[in-house]
């Protein structure tokens, strides 16, 4: 019997040249959905980690009948919404150790296991980051490689903006507001916590990055906000960012935002945007 040979059959270019096409096609249909999904993941493993830090506040607060102090050794106000440990001289205690602030007491006395937990991961920049502050580990610990490279204060951040807001009798010191102490002091109307707030482009949940901080589209923004009852809610109403005074004053850059002199300071700029998304 005679071997027969069997022609091979190859796809010419034109028939390559339409798979590549229906390939890119799908790629292109298929990559908004993903990308969708994946900021989605996000915004879902955020709230989680917002909704443990609440629990955590709760037993923290039953065990100590207060609110996580933000003070140096002094007892003076540390007036960074997202400040856990300072390396200036004042927040350092009589062994040199630097002293836990807000979220940091939770991790010290046990009631946070996971520092992981203080921050989003959509959060955009380096200051906001937990892998910025864990070398060298323990996180917590100072001098950080991150703060050092960049030449900044030796400092650890939380990824979240804590601003306690009491739920009667707010007053005003010299453009501070006096935080609620305890925790059923809390005006249980509006959050205590949220997504970092550092200027609208800096927002850890928004459809499209933009390069400012005033002008983009208020419907691509969305924040998380941690309520005294422990539940977290997902913020994304356009009003709450839009193009009001607070968020175009964090815009102007020529703005000093630690001083009493201008319009705003950082805490009224938190007062502002807790207001508005408590009201939604």
């Amino acid at each position: 019997m005679c071997n027969r040979m069997k022609k091979r059959h190859a796809f010419t270019l034109i028939e390559l040249l339409v798979v590549i096409s229906i390939i890119a096609l799908l790629i292109s249909i298929l990559m908004p959905a993903l990308n969708m999904a994946r900021s989605q993941a996000k915004i879902t493993v955020c709230a989680t980690r917002l909704h443990q830090v609440g629990l955590a506040m709760t037993e923290y607060s039953l065990a100590f009948e207060k609110l996580p102090a933000a003070e140096d050794k002094y007892g003076n106000p540390e007036s960074h919404a997202y400040a856990a440990y300072r390396g200036d001289s004042n927040y350092l205690d009589d062994n040199g150790d630097p002293i836990p602030l807000r979220w940091a007491l939770l991790y010290e006395e046990g009631f946070m296991e996971t520092p992981e937990c203080f921050y989003c991961p959509a959060n955009r920049n380096d200051w906001t980051r937990y892998e910025s502050y864990t070398n060298p580990l323990p996180w917590g610990s100072l001098p950080q490689v991150y703060n050092t490279t960049n030449g900044s204060n030796q400092w650890v951040r939380i990824g979240y903006t804590y601003f306690t807001i009491p739920k009667s009798g707010v007053q005003w010191d010299d453009y501070r507001l006096k935080p609620a102490q305890k925790f059923d002091s809390l005006d249980p109307d509006l959050p205590y916590a949220t997504d970092i707030l550092h200027g609208r482009s800096n927002l850890s949940h928004q459809k499209n990055k933009s390069s400012d901080n005033f002008y983009h589209k208020s419907s691509n923004y969305s924040v998380n906000a941690l309520y005294p009852d422990a539940h977290v809610s997902l913020c994304k109403d356009e009003t709450v960012f839009d193009e009001n005074t607070a968020w175009e004053w964090f815009a102007n850059e020529s703005i000093d935002l630690s001083s009493s002199s201008d319009e705003y300071t950082y805490d009224a700029f938190y007062y502002e945007i807790f207001k508005l998304i408590g009201s939604r």
